[in-house]
This record gives structure tokens, C-alpha cells and sequence, in this order.
């Protein structure tokens, strides 16, 4: 893993108004925003303006930047590395829009790309906001990771916010490390197929330094080949929060060496790993609730201890999650592997007779294996919690890269389960979908998010579908995303309606 430090050279200081510059001088007291723009025509707010702007690159505004500063970023593709060594605030075009749902549209996109590592955080507190960050294609003594930190080599505290940002295409995602001092987020990103060669590949986050007092809030991960979170150098206080993890490859959750954290609210459908939130060895005062991991291997998996952990895991919680569908067992606790008893208590296990285990007879839902019979799972739930029965409805049409796409659906939520149908059409690539509906992971008066599987001559195995609902009419409104395969697209309909009904 990189630990090199690049250093930039020293350079004149700019004092910036906020729509423009004023020359070369001595910095005002105020903190102020530099615009970055590869025509060199842009202001702070209208990145089609006639205003010159010394700045075509991103390290050029980072040089001359000072401590406090924001960099907005307008639109193109930036072929550089870019050091940030100072805490600063960099604002791509889609700064402050989700990249979960946004369409990828490269000319509307600030895209930092470079083979020896996109992005580096060296400082303490520095927002990456609304970029499109790709390309880490080399190998030591490169960075390895799209969005790469380490405080313990550049000498800082970490701290930092990386939000509605597209990471992908890289060896491994993010590199996320942190001390305890400043608190960590990282939210609304999308964080897909980085899987180029080199260590680490496959990983949409990893650690391999320390981290502590971060928050993993509301990210979508697909297409990794290893995992989506790999936190395994030492964490404590870590919240991983409301994050989909698609199927249809081994994307999960691993922790090694984690203390007083917890992992709430995440959805996993079809995941191909051995276990979708897998605890290794070294974890204690882990809480896992209100997830819902449904159709992959294992559900919850607790083995492999490292001899040179003492204890192995202790302390483990699972509650009120939504365990269904899992081919081997929805919580596998392997021999020798966790200190004490784990308690299991108010999980759904797909069944309302319980879990497949000797100590319930007649239990038909997803299995629990504990060999060393330290599962307390009684009570058990009888329905899934992330479950209100209703039905969501939907048809029209979207836009898509080059042209539009058709769609059609009905979704229908029971007792912990999902039936329906779903057709799907892009009309430019031919892509067509002709699917099941297995599973609702969210149904709100407003929102709604549905799964399945697709028939044999569809141009993927499965799909998942986002879909909002924002009243009369649906044409302008209403949203309706899919992912298939490692393909993510729709937005607001051009046409059609949306209606959820409860």
C-alpha cells in the first residue's frame, strides 16, 4: 500500500472573490472559492459563463488554494493526480446530488482520472463533493485505491467527508483510513467495479492503516469482485448505515479487529459470498439489527479464528433483522469462534415457525449452525420487520445514455416477501427484461425498492429497482431506477406514472 508522499512545490497565493479572481496578492482573511474549468471560462455559480478563470486544472486550484478554501469544479475530464494537503472543500458538478440515483452522463460529470491514483486526502478535514473518480490502474509504488488516505503517514487527523461521488473502475475503491479525533462520513456514493489487477482489488472500501469515528451512510455497492467493505486493519466506534449491497457478486460486509460499532439497515439480494456481514476474528461490541439479507450463502457468518487473536469474537448482537432466502444458513457461528453466547433474539428467519435448528423443532426458515450450541435465537419473529404490506405499481418510459428505455411493473409486499412482475426495455442497447419479483427491501409512502430474478433469455439473472412516487402527474416526477447485471440506469420518467399504495 502507497506510502509515499508527493510533494507540491511552493507557489504564489491568489486572493478570490466569489464570482471571479482579482489577481495576485496576499490572501484575504475570508475563505475563498476557486473555479477550476478546463476552457478557462466559469464562475462559482455558472460553469457556461465568459469570466476567465486561471484555473484548467484541479492541482493548479489545490497549489494555489489555502487552508479553508472551497474548489468548485465544473464539468470535464481531468486527467491528473490530485494531492490535497490542505483541509479544503472540493465541489464537483454534481456536488449535493445523490450518486445512487443520478444518471451517468460523462459531459455532465467532473471526472478525476489517473492510473497512479486519482485522489489522495492528506489533510485533516477535506470534503470531496459530487465527482466521478476512476482509473487507478497501477501498482506500487502508485496509490492503488480511487480515493486514497492514510493519517499516519502524512502526519494528520483524517476526517473526512466524501459524499455523492461515482468511484469506480479502480484496483479498490476507497481507501478509508482515520484517527478518532475528527469524525468520518461517507455517504451517498455509488461504488462500483473496482476490480483492476493489483492488492486489493475488488474492494469498494478498505482498510489497511485504522479507522475510527466514521460513518458508512447510504452508499450503493456493485459489481465488486471481493467485497464491498473489507475493514480489517483495527476499528472502533464505526457506524455502517442504510448501504445496498447488489447482488449477483460476492459484495458484503467484513470487520476483523472491530470494537463498539454497528451495522443497521443495510439490504443485501443475491449476494454470491460466503456470508453477506462476515465476522472474522477480533471483533467484540459488534451489533448487527435491522438489516435485510436475503437469497445469498449465509446471512450473518462468524468463523475463521486467527490463532494470533486472542478470544477470537465476543460479543456479538444480532437483532430484528430480516434473514430469508439464504442457501446454507442465515447465522453460522463455526466452532471455537466466538467467546460467550451470541444473541440472537427477534430475527426473522424467513418462516414463522423459526429458524432450522435442533433447539426448534419444527423450524422450517433459514438455518442457524452453531456447533457450539451458543445461540440464544428465542424469541424469534414471526414476520420481517422491514416488511408493511402493499403494492406499488408503475409504467413508462425513461432516458437513458443515446436514447430512452420502457418499463412496466407491479410489486406486491406480504409477510416477508415479494411477487409480481417486471418488464424492462432499452430501446438503444437492446438490453430486455423479463422478470420475477421476489423480494420489497423498502415500501414508504413515497419509495419503494424491489428485486428478483429474470427468465432465461433476459439480458441478466436478476435485477433490483428503485422507484419514488411524488403524486400527480408521474411524467417529470416520479423516478424509476434499475440495476441489472453491472448496468444502473433510468431517472424521472419522460412519461408514465408511479403509484405506491398502501
Amino acid at each position: 500500500m502507497k506510502r509515499r508522499l508527493f510533494l507540491l512545490p511552493a507557489v504564489r497565493v491568489l486572493a478570490v472573490a466569489s464570482l471571479g479572481f482579482v489577481g495576485v496578492g496576499v490572501r484575504d482573511a475570508a475563505a475563498a472559492i476557486l473555479v477550476v474549468a478546463q476552457d478557462g471560462m466559469a464562475t462559482a455559480t455558472n460553469c457556461n459563463a465568459t469570466n476567465p478563470t486561471p484555473y484548467t486544472t484541479i492541482g493548479a486550484a489545490v497549489t494555489a488554494s489555502g487552508s479553508g478554501d472551497t474548489i468548485v469544479v465544473c464539468p470535464g475530464l481531468y486527467a491528473e493526480q490530485v494531492t490535497i494537503i490542505k483541509t479544503l472543500t472540493l465541489l464537483g458538478a454534481k456536488a449535493g446530488v445523490d450518486a445512487r440515483t443520478r444518471a451517468f452522463v460523462p459531459a455532465d460529470e467532473s471526472i478525476i482520472d489517473h492510473p497512479c491514483g486519482p485522489v489522495q486526502i492528506e489533510a485533516d478535514n477535506v470534503v470531496l463533493n459530487g465527482f466521478t473518480v476512476q482509473g487507478s490502474t497501477l501498482p506500487d509504488p502508485c496509490f492503488l485505491a480511487g480515493i486514497w488516505s492514510n493519517p499516519d503517514f502524512s502526519g494528520t487527523q483524517g476526517g473526512h467527508q466524501i459524499l455523492n461521488n461515482i468511484v469506480q473502475n479502480n484496483i479498490s475503491g476507497i481507501e478509508l483510513d482515520s484517527t478518532c479525533v475528527n469524525p468520518t462520513l461517507v455517504q451517498f456514493n455509488l461504488i462500483q467495479n473496482n476490480n483492476n489487477p493489483g492488492p486489493g482489488s475488488g474492494n469498494g472500501i478498505q482498510t489497511n492503516f485504522s479507522l475510527c469515528n466514521a460513518t458508512i451512510d447510504s452508499n450503493k455497492f456493485s459489481g465488486h469482485l471481493s467485497t464491498s467493505m473489507l475493514l480489517v486493519a483495527g476499528q472502533s466506534n464505526l457506524a455502517i448505515s442504510n448501504n445496498e449491497l447488489v447482488g449477483g457478486t460476492p459484495e458484503r460486509i467484513f470487520l476483523a479487529n472491530t470494537t463498539a460499532s454497528s451495522i443497521t439497515g443495510n439490504v443485501s439480494i443475491g449476494s454470491t459470498s460466503s456470508g453477506t456481514i462476515r465476522l472474522f476474528s477480533g471483533n467484540s461490541s459488534v451489533t448487527i439489527s435491522g438489516n435485510s439479507l436475503l437469497n445469498g450463502m449465509r446471512g450473518i457468518r462468524v468463523n475463521d479464528l486467527d490463532p494470533l487473536t486472542a478470544g477470537g469474537n465476543s460479543g456479538i448482537q444480532a437483532h430484528f433483522n430480516c434473514i430469508q432466502g439464504n442457501s446454507l444458513a442465515g447465522l453460522e457461528v463455526a466452532a471455537g469462534d466466538h467467546t460467550g453466547i451470541l444473541n440472537a433474539e427477534n430475527n426473522w428467519w424467513g418462516s414463522a415457525t423459526g429458524p432450522t435448528n435442533p433447539g426448534n423443532p419444527g423450524g422450517t426458515g433459514d438455518a442457524i449452525i452453531a456447533p457450539d450450541n451458543n445461540v440464544d435465537f428465542i424469541p424469534f419473529l414471526t414476520s420481517c420487520p422491514a416488511f408493511t404490506p402493499g403494492k406499488v405499481t408503475g409504467g413508462g418510459q425513461v432516458s437513458v445514455l443515446g436514447g430512452k428505455a420502457s418499463f412496466g411493473f407491479n410489486a406486491k409486499q406480504g409477510s416477508g416477501a415479494g411477487s409480481g412482475h417486471l418488464n424492462y426495455m432499452n430501446h438503444v442497447t437492446g438490453a430486455h427484461l423479463d422478470c420475477t419479483v421476489t423480494a420489497i427491501t423498502e415500501f414508504t409512502a413515497t419509495t419503494a425498492k424491489f428485486s428478483g430474478t429474470c427468465s432465461p433469455n433476459s439480458s441478466a439473472t436478476n435485477f433490483m429497482a428503485s422507484v419514488e412516487d411524488h403524486g400527480e402527474p408521474g411524467k417529470g416526477n416520479d423516478k424509476f431506477m434499475i440495476t441489472y447485471g453491472l448496468t444502473t440506469e433510468g431517472g424521472t420518467l419522460i412519461s408514465g406514472n408511479i403509484q405506491i399504495h398502501k
